[in-house]
């Protein structure tokens, strides 16, 4: 009987529901398999994400990461001072524009960025070998195509 309901259920749910709900959940599962991942290194995922972001683009301003970065911008300048503390990242003044930041990565901070992004291409190493190479190459295109859409709502107002 409760096999004949879960089933009414899920046939109760409409299907892009159920479509959205499983890239949602393989987000969630992603984040936590991220944050279990990182935590033997002393990071978490936001840290990784601030650090991986400046190993890519050195010099990059405060500004821009914070523009980048999934985590809310409000907690990118408290990030940012505490691997800072940390001895990972340091913050320079930009020549052009006095207001303005630009982060680097000490030594510690770039041996630590790319420990944290090994971590993470082995995360997707090991989402992507679930799919073949065309699955792949649909996900991304139709996640393109669903990114425009909310850019294009998001616009709207």
């Amino acid at each position: 009987m409760a096999s004949s309901a879960r089933t009414s259920n899920a046939a109760a749910v409409p299907k892009p529901v159920r479509s959205w709900l499983t890239v949602v959940t393989a987000y969630h599962l992603c984040d936590a398999a991220m944050t279990q991942q990182l935590a033997p290194l002393g990071i978490k995922l936001p840290e990784h994400e601030v650090l991986s972001h400046v190993l890519r683009d050195p010099g990059i301003s405060q500004q821009a990461l914070a523009a980048r970065c999934f985590t809310a911008k409000s907690h990118i300048s408290g990030l940012v001072a505490s691997l800072e503390e940390r001895g990972w990242l340091l913050r320079e003044r930009d020549p052009a524009d006095g207001r303005a930041r630009r982060l680097s990565l000490t030594a510690a901070g770039r041996t630590m960025a790319e420990r944290s992004v090994a971590v993470q291409a082995f995360i997707v190493k090991t989402m992507a070998e679930a799919v073949s190479a065309e699955e792949l190459l649909l996900v991304e295109q139709a996640m393109a195509r669903v990114n425009e859409r909310l850019r294009a709502l998001l616009a709207e107002g």
